[in-house]
This record gives C-alpha cells, structure tokens and sequence, in this order.
C-alpha cells in the first residue's frame, strides 16, 4: 500500500510539468495567431508570393487538420496566387503535415491523460485524505513546480546554446521518413514556417512553461504557509483557554 502512494504521488509530481509543458505546445500547435506570427516576423507573403488573406486561411485550415481524431487523410489547401488557384504544399509536404498530425495526436493523448491524473489525484486527496495529506499535496506541487522551472530552464539553455542541431535530432527521433528534409527554396511549408519561428516558438513555450512552474512552487509554498499560520493560530486560542481556566475566580 505504502509503494502504491509512493507511485501515486511519483506520477502526480511528474504529471504536472508534462500538462504544463503539453498545454502550451497545443496552443502553440493549433493557434492560428501563432502561425500568423511567422508571417509577420518572416515576411512570408513576399516569400511565397501568396497573399496574407489567402495564408491566414490557409492557418484555419491547418488548426482544424491537426485537431481532428481522423488520421490518415492528406492536408489539401487551395490557395489564389494571381488570378491561378493553387495546392499550397506540394506531395511531400502534405506527407509530411500527415506525420505531424499523427505526432499532435499523440501529444494530445498525452495531454490529456496528464490532466484527468491531476484532476482525480487532487480530488482524491481532498476529499478522502486529512489535513496531513493536503499538506503534503502541496510539498508536491512544490516540488512539481521547481521540477519544471529546473527541466525547462536547462532545455531553454541547451536550445540557445545549439538549437539547430536539437531540431535536427527531433526531426530524426520523431519521424520514420525524410519527408521533412525540404528546401526552403521551392517548398512552402519551410518558407510559411522556417527554422527561426521554430526557435522563437519553442522557447516562447518554454518560458511560458518556467513561468506557470514557478507559479505553482508559490501556491504551493503559499498553502504551506497559511497551514502553518491556521495551526499556530488554533495552538494561541487553546493556549488563551487553558490560561483563561487555570485562573481562580474572584470571591
């Protein structure tokens, strides 16, 4: 029973960088303001030579291809360049976003599975544990919380110091194929999203991640402290109450 609270606890504090860290590569993943960063910050509309208009469309319809369940189909955008319609990525590159999609699918799983845990882990202890046990719920968040602003602070160092070549080994890891090998040159995909917004968006999700870890070390520290406080006020009117009846009445 006693390594089974320990594993409990264990998945709890590792749980809670992961939903940190997950829920913001999702919004980083399916927002189209993010995707309309890259076009701004990137010049993308003189680099492809598509309109803006037609590229934030364009963004809705990738949003909507990476957060459906159905795997399998290939990404098909159609485009006005001039007075011609156009397929936005050629073959290789809706391959590709078929890769990343299933990629998204299962960091979504993951997602959320992080989340449900935390939800009935909390509750679990809230409503069937004592004080103690909330006390030590927020130790683990503590510790939860500092886990994550040490893991993400050391992965934002590593990125600066060399981030083309931890892109270049995501890429191998995360997928079977070569299909994302593009060229900037000719196809879209790398034009509309190159390697410097990959960079600005990994540790922008990075810092954000730092920052909602360092929250949660203070609420935990925050609740710690309040315990304490309560418990020291309760000990003084016991204290008040016991002095109070060991004082003899007056004739």
């Amino acid at each position: 029973m006693i390594v089974l609270r320990w594993v409990a606890a264990a998945l709890f504090v590792a749980c809670i960088p992961v939903a940190l860290l997950l829920t913001n590569v999702r919004v980083a993943g399916t927002w189209e303001r993010v995707y309309g960063y890259s076009y701004s910050q990137y010049d993308v509309p003189r680099v492809t030579g598509i309109e803006r208009k037609e590229l934030d469309r364009a963004s809705a319809a990738i949003s909507r291809y990476f957060q459906e369940g159905r795997t399998g189909e290939l990404l098909d955008i159609r485009v006005q360049q001039g007075e011609r319609t156009i397929p936005l990525f050629n073959e290789r590159e809706s391959l590709h976003m078929a890769d990343v999609k299933d990629l998204f699918q299962t960091v979504f799983r993951i997602h959320e599975f992080a989340m449900i845990y935390i939800v009935v882990y909390v509750a679990a202890v809230y409503l069937w544990s004592r004080e103690r046990s909330i006390r030590q719920l927020a130790r683990q968040a503590v510790w939860a919380g500092i886990g994550t602003v040490a893991i993400l602070g050391a992965a934002a160092s590593a990125m600066v110091v060399g981030f083309d070549d931890l892109f270049y080994r995501f890429h191998v890891l995360s997928f079977s194929n070569d299909f994302w090998q593009l060229d900037p040159a000719t196809d879209r995909l790398v034009q509309m999203f190159p390697q410097g917004f990959w960079f600005d968006v990994s540790m922008a999700v990075g810092a954000f991640t730092v920052m909602q870890g360092g929250l949660v070390a203070l609420a935990g520290v925050g609740y710690i402290v309040w315990l304490d406080r309560r418990a020291e006020q309760r000990r003084l009117q016991r204290r008040r109450r016991l002095a109070s009846a060991e004082v003899p009445a007056l004739p």
